[in-house]
């Protein structure tokens, strides 16, 4: 079974990379966009009204945020899979100290309950109030409330991005300590 060992550590430790890189990428990426496109002052052809001014712009980043997450979404939920699985493989194989494991365990379902999270709960709501602000930018009184919201729930989700981002880095810190030196002495 320690010919295994090899296989594992690089499935794991190549989606642990990708996944922590993706949400830095993005946790980085999203303020640049938004002042970068802000800076630029575009107008939305498809989005006029005198009571959007000035807001175009973060209409516009938040739609080039939304499609990063999008992707980083589809990303996380392939590399928690490959996670998933090579961590239980290296469970079942006692290739570290149980409790720097368990603690890894416990990290990494926090960072899957909480991805869930973000993209069947927050998201949704964040683009119902997203197209609920642009279709009713004629009425302050429907815009401005709807606009609230969609800051609320972008927030939470940015606040959840930095959370996974935490998690993540905690994994890696804890799986310091896998070694294929168990795997010979459990083997």
């Amino acid at each position: 079974m320690s010919e295994l060992f090899p296989v594992v550590q690089i499935g794991y430790w190549l989606a642990l990379a990708i996944w922590f890189g993706g949400v830095l990428f993005v946790a980085i990426a999203a303020p640049i966009i938004f002042e970068t496109v802000s800076d630029a002052d575009p107008i939305l052809p498809k989005v006029l009204s005198v009571n959007l001014e000035g807001q175009h712009s973060t209409l516009l980043a938040g739609t080039i945020v939304a499609n990063l997450l999008l992707a980083l979404r589809k990303l996380e939920l392939a590399c928690s899979a490959v996670v998933l699985v090579t961590m239980a493989i290296q469970l079942a194989r006692q290739w570290q100290p149980w409790t720097p494991a368990f603690i890894r365990v416990a990290l990494f379902l926090a960072a899957v309950v909480l991805t869930i999270y973000d993209w069947r709960h927050v998201w949704p709501r964040i683009e119902k109030h997203r197209q609920s602000y642009i279709d009713n930018a004629d009425n302050p009184d429907l815009a401005n409330p709807a606009r609230e919201q969609f800051d609320k729930y972008h927030n939470e989700s940015v606040t959840i991005l930095k959370i996974v981002l935490g998690l993540l880095l905690g994994i890696i810190v804890f799986s310091a300590n896998i070694s294929a030196a168990r795997a010979f002495i459990s083997g």
